[in-house]
């Protein structure tokens, strides 16, 4: 999947709208509380620091050069938007497993990486209004035949990364009585390469990495072969404390007037999104 689904996005944010209202009405999350770091604006004059949590290696979303330099189509969001609110964003990269706690501990004050709004986050988190969509893709090496609901009854070895919405779908498939072992890796890109190599007979991966990944790396896209989509559709979102309501409502009010305008085309098009 290329791009944004706009029908669907429409459909999530009147979902993420209602969620809201029925939480400020009376419903809110546990641990919710009026005193939040970034619960009110900063004084005037005053540019604080928000600390955004990011997986290092999730390109062309967030990625850590070798330079130490951190770059990607997140980055460039956050940016955009805490000139707009008046903050300075601190990029931050975290084990993606423990990033949701990192979040809820204060060690950092955003995440912003490609991070799949779920019901499980949001009973942890609270999520902005959605701004990618995506599926996820089964992958195996070239030659390999056969189709998704074949392949998984073979109890294959399934590379995924910890922590992602891949693992917990590989989870879910296991569940439903798919013989398949789970390989974690702390990487998309990691998780591939056991692809590649052997080491796993198949990966299940985020169509908004796949995708532009393997047009940067031909070399890869000739050895395997996506075999097709698998699971629903899912959204990003931009995850805050609970009680960080300025900080939320700020990022929710930017990034929607970015989405509105050509920046934002061509954003996805500057990291091979659009």
């Amino acid at each position: 999947m290329k791009g944004l689904n706009y029908l669907l996005l429409g459909l999530i944010v009147g979902f993420a709208l209602g969620v809201a209202a029925a939480r400020l009405a009376g419903a809110a999350l546990p641990g919710a509380r009026g005193g939040g770091k970034f619960a009110q604006p900063p004084k005037t004059g005053e540019k604080p620091k928000v600390v955004v949590g990011l997986d290092a290696q999730y390109p062309p979303f967030t990625q850590m050069l070798p330079n130490g330099s951190i770059v990607g189509f997140d980055v460039d969001v956050m940016k955009r938007i805490g000139e707009a609110c008046g903050f300075e964003p601190v990029f931050k990269p975290w084990d993606w497993s423990t990033i949701v706690n990192a979040l809820a501990s204060g060690d950092v004050d955003v995440i912003a990486s490609g991070m799949t709004i779920t019901a499980a986050r949001s009973e942890k988190v609270w999520f902005s209004i959605p701004y990618y969509t995506y599926t996820h893709y089964l992958v195996v090496r070239a030659g390999v035949e056969g189709g998704a609901e074949e392949l998984l009854k073979r109890g294959l070895k399934v590379a995924v990364q910890t922590g992602s919405t891949a693992d917990m779908l590989a989870d879910k498939l296991r569940q439903e009585g798919y013989p398949i072992a789970k390989l974690g890796y702390e990487s998309y890109p990691a998780a591939l390469k056991a692809v590649v190599e052997g080491v796993a007979d198949a990966g299940i991966f985020d169509s908004a990495f796949l995708e532009p990944y393997l047009r940067q790396h031909p070399e890869l896209a000739s050895s395997l072969r996506v075999v097709g989509r698998i699971g629903p559709v899912k959204a990003y979102g931009i995850a805050t404390r609970p009680e960080d309501k300025w900080l939320r409502d700020c990022i929710n009010r930017e990034l929607e007037k970015l989405m509105e305008s050509p920046e934002w085309d061509a954003l996805l098009r500057k990291w091979g999104l659009g």
